[in-house]
Parts: structure tokens; C-alpha cells; sequence
């Protein structure tokens, strides 16, 4: 077929620059079309015996990852269009087979719905690839709109969500070592922003139609299945052989429609923002069964479901409520610290938690009870000279954040927990203190850096030092150590295999999960 438009053909032969892995761009004045992506492999490496196999896994690789990102952007006029779409394959490694041989024994009844682990990491669908697809336009000098798959950020965190909940995340590939925008599950948003110049502020407002995200694309998604990063003692054990998820539950259907208004503002020198959000809670809750089958063999008593009687009578469904979220946020410099701050706060009325039977093999699962809950994040971020003391090129980046939830109406005597399963008594104030500084050498061709974490209110925390090196402008190599602490207390496996939920315990809380989690992970990137 012969094409005749130029700017059309311009637009091909930017199709056919992709083929040959660089970016390309075609056309002129409103028509346009660019190309460009990534390939990226990624290993993870055991520091550390893992409990749940049988041989010493020092030494294993736990990961050995493939990713290949394409992204385009278009422009049609009055129209700008952006694609992103990822595919991520992995190889089988001796510890992913180690975990499905212990599946085959701690499922009952070998009811195990992953055959494979790899179903859990692998892109093998078109669905999956397409991560987003949307287009923007102006309405007018006042309106701006974007419509289709994509991520809208609510909120100034990094590491604990307070307002970035309109999205779900997909925890179970890795954890604390990626950005934001890899594991944040896209949806199909109506998003609309209003410049209102008298007020000096804006509005945003978006709305996410119920029945057009697949089920998949909702909530946060974890390794239920009993994959590499659920927390310990879980990994092999597969939990939907004996709960569901249920989509359909009447306080959390995922074809609800879910929605939000923000307003942010200027007065002065400081930022600010109001919101209003509709959404799905950001971990998921057990339901569990209210007529289970097999209380009596964990030990656990009366199961009381929430708001309808769960699907799966064996234990339960695990759901995702509907919640309401009260955001506000504020922001400025400070010449006296020669810093940024800022602030997020949100209030959420009647957020679910799971609560009772501390002492048994399922804690957590005596059903749900709903407490007003209130989240506060502080965060100070400021350039650092540390040129004559470390010889950096530049001042370094740092920030500090302080995270915390207080759980407002606290009642020791209702027993509830952080997560389902693990069986320490959540406080009425959980707060987390996170520290990062990136330095820059060489024109930030070497970027070392440091994160360090930990848990104020139960103890211990994690630590990240990493350095990245950039040759030109294709190639990033990284590698970083996932380094945790706790105090010890833990779940512990069954060594015998008869209770795949793990020996009870009522002291283990999130960063006692990951004890012996310690790895080596090493990043080849290269950017077209």
C-alpha cells in the first residue's frame, strides 16, 4: 500500500525506528509520534537461609527477571496520545520450584489453585502488557482532560500510602525496592482538571466507571498464592486453596464506581490541597466463613462474617471494602532550614480491620470491626553540601518522612490486627521514620545512595544501600542490598507440615514478617 500523506509516513518510519531498539520521532507542527522504552534484567540473590525450604538457600536467587517496557507518545492535533505497555517474563529458579514442591504438601487436600508460580510474574496476556492508554485534551482555556488507562497520585509519601489510594499495587513481584510507578495497578479514569486563576488553585476531579477494569486491576494484589513475598512462614503455602476473593460483596463490588475531588491551592508561599475520595480499602479484608468446616482443627472459635456470609465455607473470602477517604495536604520552604516541608493528612471514617483469635493458628480471622482511623505524614526534604566532606560534585538530595495511623476510639480488648494471619495486637499509633539521601559523583555517572527505615511503635525496620552507575545516556547498572531487622519474634513453620498456617504466635508484627530477607539485587537497564 502506497502512502501518500508525508506526515503519515514520517509516523511509519517511527514505528520501524522501534524495530531497531531507539527512540524515534516523526511528522512536525501538530503531528508527531515518538517511541522509546526499556529493557531491563533484574536477579535477586538470598543472604540468608529461607525457613520454608528444605536446603540452605544462601547463596539462591530467589529472582531472575526480564522486563521490556515500550511507551509512545503521539500528538493529533488537538489531541496527545500516550501508550505504555510491559512485558515481564522470569526464569524458574531452584527456590521457585522448592516452593511449589512445599504447595503440593501444605495445600489440604492438594486443592492448590498455582501449579505454577510463575503465573503470578509473568505478563501472558494483552491486557497485562497494556499498562496505559489514554488521551488528552482541552476543553477551552480552563479545562484539561484525560481519559483512559492511566495513574493519578494523590499525596506527597513515598514508602506508606496516606492519599495515593485511588490505585491498587501489585506487591507480589517485589517489595520495597521500586518505584512507585511500576508496581501502581493503572485504571480507566475520566480525569478532569480546572484552572481557576482568581482563586489561584485548580480542581481535579475524576471518575473511575464500575464494570470496565478487569477484577485483576483492582486492589492491591499480594502473594496469596504463597509466592516469594508473602511474609514468612506463608511462602508455599497456598491460601486460595482454601479462601476466595469475592468481587462481588455487597461493601466492596469492584463494579461499584469509584471516584474523587481535589482542590489545591496556593496562599502565599505555601501549597495546599483539600480531597474527597471514594475507593476500595488499600489491603485486602478476610470475610471469614461464619459456618467454617474446619475451625476445630486450627483451634479457632466463632467466625463472624461482615456484612454477608462469605462465598468459600472452608475459611472465607478476602474482599476489598469500599471506603471514604478526607485528604489534606500542605507544603513550603523554609528559609531558616533552607528546606521543603510538607504534610499530608487523611481521615478516614469506618476503615475496616480484621480482629480476634490471637492465640490460635488464625489470628486475625474472628471477622471485621470498622474503627475511624486517621493517617499523618511528615516530610522534610532538603539538599545537603557535603561536597568538601564526601567529595560529591553536588549538594545531595535527602528526606526524611514520619508516617503515621492512629486508630481513634483504640480498645486493646478488640484484638485487632495489622493483616489476617499474623497475630500481633495492632496499636492504637503505628508510626514509621524513613530516611534517604542520593549523592552524586563523577556528572551523577555514580549516584550511591541510602534508605533506611524503622517501625517506632513495635521495632525493627529495613535498610537499602545501593549505587547506581550511567554510561551515556542508555545504560544504568544498580545494585542495592534489602537488609532487615527485627527483635525476633516471629510465625513460625510447621516442620512437620501438618499445620500449613504455621505455628501461633501473637508478637510478630510487619517487620518481624520479613525476618531473613536479606538479598543482593542487581539492575542492567537500557533505555531507548
Amino acid at each position: 500500500m502506497k502512502i501518500k500523506n508525508q506526515k503519515i509516513a514520517g509516523a511509519v518510519l517511527a514505528g520501524a525506528g522501534l524495530l531497531v531498539g531507539s527512540a524515534a520521532t516523526a511528522g512536525e507542527g501538530d503531528y508527531s509520534i515518538n517511541f522509546g522504552g526499556y529493557v531491563r534484567a533484574q536477579t535477586a540473590m538470598f543472604l540468608e537461609d529461607q525457613e520454608e525450604t528444605s536446603g540452605d538457600d544462601t547463596g539462591e536467587f530467589g529472582m531472575a527477571r526480564l522486563s521490556l517496557q515500550l511507551e509512545m507518545d503521539a500528538r493529533t492535533g488537538p489531541l496527545s496520545w500516550k501508550a505504555v505497555g510491559r512485558i515481564d517474563k522470569e526464569h524458574q529458579t531452584g527456590y521457585l520450584d522448592d516452593l511449589e514442591d512445599r504447595t503440593e504438601v501444605t495445600s489440604p487436600g492438594g486443592f492448590a489453585t498455582t501449579e505454577d508460580y510463575l503465573d503470578q510474574y509473568d505478563t501472558d496476556s494483552f491486557e497485562d502488557f497494556l499498562r496505559e492508554l489514554y488521551v488528552d485534551f482541552s476543553l477551552g482555556d480552563r479545562v484539561d482532560v484525560r481519559l483512559g488507562k492511566q495513574q493519578l497520585v494523590w499525596g506527597e509519601s513515598d514508602f506508606f500510602q496516606a492519599m495515593d489510594l485511588i490505585h491498587g499495587y501489585d506487591y507480589r513481584k517485589r517489595l520495597f525496592f521500586e518505584n512507585n510507578e511500576d508496581w501502581r495497578k493503572p485504571l480507566t479514569l475520566a480525569n478532569f482538571r480546572v484552572d481557576v486563576h482568581e482563586l489561584d488553585g485548580s480542581l481535579n476531579l475524576f471518575v473511575r466507571p464500575g464494570g470496565i477494569d478487569r477484577d485483576e486491576d483492582m486492589g492491591s494484589s499480594y502473594n496469596i498464592e504463597g509466592g516469594r513475598w508473602i511474609p514468612h512462614p506463608y511462602r508455599g503455602v497456598d491460601f486460595t486453596a482454601f479462601t476466595d476473593y469475592n468481587t462481588d460483596h455487597k461493601d466492596g463490588d469492584w463494579d461499584d464506581t469509584t471516584y474523587g475531588i481535589r482542590w489545591n491551592g496556593t496562599a502565599g508561599s505555601i501549597g495546599y490541597s483539600f480531597a474527597y475520595l471514594k475507593t476500595f480499602n488499600p489491603l485486602p479484608i478476610m470475610n471469614p466463613a461464619a459456618n467454617s468446616i474446619v475451625p476445630g482443627l486450627f483451634g479457632v472459635g466463632a467466625m463472624q462474617s461482615y456484612g454477608e456470609l462469605a462465598t468459600n465455607q472452608v475459611l472465607g473470602d478476602w474482599i476489598f471494602p469500599e471506603i471514604e477517604v478526607y485528604g489534606l495536604t500542605v507544603n513550603g520552604y523554609s528559609a531558616g532550614m533552607d528546606a521543603t516541608w510538607s504534610a499530608e493528612f487523611a481521615y478516614i471514617p469506618n476503615k475496616p480491620y480484621n480482629f480476634g483469635q490471637l492465640q490460635s493458628a488464625l489470628p486475625g480471622w474472628g471477622g471485621v470491626k470498622e474503627k475511624d482511623t486517621l493517617v499523618t505524614m511528615l516530610r522534610i526534604d532538603k539538599e545537603l553540601k557535603l561536597m568538601d566532606w564526601l567529595g560529591t560534585h553536588r549538594p545531595s538530595l535527602s528526606s526524611i518522612q514520619l508516617f503515621d495511623t492512629w486508630i481513634m476510639g483504640y480498645d486493646k480488648d478488640d484484638e485487632i490486627v495489622e493483616f489476617a494471619s499474623f497475630g500481633a495486637s495492632k496499636k492504637e499509633h503505628t508510626t514509621y521514620l524513613t530516611l534517604f539521601t542520593l549523592l552524586n559523583y563523577k556528572r551523577d555517572t555514580i549516584n550511591p545512595s541510602f534508605v533506611i527505615g524503622t517501625d517506632l511503635s513495635n521495632g525493627g525496620g529495613f535498610a537499602i544501600p545501593a549505587v547506581e552507575l550511567v554510561f551515556g545516556d542508555a545504560w544504568r547498572v544498580k545494585a542495592e542490598m534489602d537488609l532487615w531487622w527485627n527483635d525476633g519474634d516471629r510465625k513460625h513453620a510447621d516442620p512437620t507440615g501438618m499445620n500449613p498456617l504455621g505455628i501461633s504466635e501473637n508478637s510478630a508484627t510487619l517487620f518481624d514478617w520479613f525476618g531473613s530477607d536479606n538479598q543482593l539485587v542487581v539492575s542492567v537497564k537500557r533505555q531507548f
